[in-house]
């Protein structure tokens, strides 16, 4: 499943790629996101609790900083297994800035093979689908007047995937 959006800050283009290019900023982003754990320059651990359809649990996603091109380019790719099925995610974000502005290109992917795909069934696309838009909108907010971090972001209490 791909989704993908697009959005203008008034933030310039290093401050978004500071934002999206560190692990510690990107992670909270995420929604159901628990907790992250950092093993060199590129690599790392992301905690996140899942809900699809009836099944809830969560994933430890493997995660890479495949690419990090100051000021354009950020691109993460992750792997995990949730419910004993193989879970592959990434995101890519492409950052163009202007005189006035700055825009912030997302896509995200999200595949599931195995027994939760067979029982999840049409569930995975909408709730990746949502997912994706809440992190494009913690993005935005994490980006408007006043605020360039994410350090305000908690955990998730909530499993909405």
């Amino acid at each position: 499943m791909n989704h993908s959006g697009t959005f203008v800050t008034t933030r310039s283009a290093e401050e978004a790629f500071d934002l999206v290019a560190d692990p510690h900023r990107f992670a909270p982003l995420q929604p159901g996101f628990e907790s992250i754990s950092i093993m060199d320059a590129t690599h790392f651990s992301m905690r996140i609790a899942i809900a699809v359809g009836q099944v809830r649990g969560h994933v430890n996603l493997a995660m890479e900083l495949r690419e990090a091109a100051r000021p354009s380019r950020v691109a993460y790719r992750g792997q995990g297994i949730v419910a004993g099925s193989d879970l592959a995610f990434a995101m890519q974000f492409d950052i163009t800035p202007s005189e006035a502005a700055t825009q912030v290109n997302w896509q995200g992917e999200v595949s599931v093979d195995g027994m939760l795909a067979f029982m999840a069934g049409g569930t995975i696309e909408s709730t990746g689908r949502k997912n994706f838009e809440l992190m494009a909108q913690r993005l935005q907010d994490g980006l408007s007047e006043g605020s360039a971090s994410t350090d305000s972001l908690k955990p998730d209490s909530e499993t909405i995937p």
